[in-house]
């Protein structure tokens, strides 16, 4: 997932935009909107038509299932074994003067933006579909609270690494919001 963008994406998909319209108001590189674009639609949270060759798309403001929602907390486990086992093969992230290796950065951003970004998108999701009444607030709390505690369980499988200040500056230098993390 692009993660930078979705956010951007989907504010701006309430009513049925094209492509390059959307990619305007998006303000970014329109190489990497596009197939966060179609990831969204994959992923639920887009719709998508073509009026000849134009694309347009449009958020769908529709709430999960719970079986949606159990597959969707098993891909972001699965993708957190993923960097617990690329965890468990480094020795270290930083170089002898404690900067960040090449290899030690790809992989806080691709956590960042494969876990923590897109766990952030669905709990902003979640709260957007409390908000529209789509779902009960009991579920929408449940919810929040497994999230949660994903987030709270990667930022732990970084114990490891033992550079938890140099891991929370990576952060909170490349985030857009950190806080509802409670880190």
């Amino acid at each position: 997932m692009t993660g930078i963008y979705d956010d951007r994406i989907l504010s701006f998909t309430n009513d049925w935009i094209n492509t390059n319209d959307l990619c305007r108001l998006v303000k970014g590189d329109k190489a990497r909107i596009i197939p966060a674009c179609k990831e969204l639609v994959e992923l639920g949270y887009l719709d998508m038509k073509t009026d000849g060759y134009v694309k347009r798309y449009k958020r769908l403001d529709k709430a999960q299932s719970q079986k949606q929602f159990d597959n969707l907390i098993e891909l972001f486990e699965s993708n957190k074994l993923i960097a617990i086992d690329e965890i468990n093969e480094m020795k270290t992230i930083v170089t002898k003067k404690g900067i960040l290796t090449k290899r030690g950065e790809a992989l806080l951003d691709w956590i960042q933006n494969e876990l923590i970004d897109r766990a952030f998108m669905v709990m902003t999701r979640l709260k957007y579909q409390d908000t529209l009444k789509l779902l009960p607030h009991s579920v929408v709390n449940k919810r929040l609270q497994r999230i949660d505690e994903f987030v709270d369980s990667v930022m732990k499988s970084l114990a490891p690494l033992k550079q938890e200040k140099l891991i929370l500056e990576r952060f909170q230098n490349h985030t857009h919001k950190i806080q509802p993390f409670k880190i």
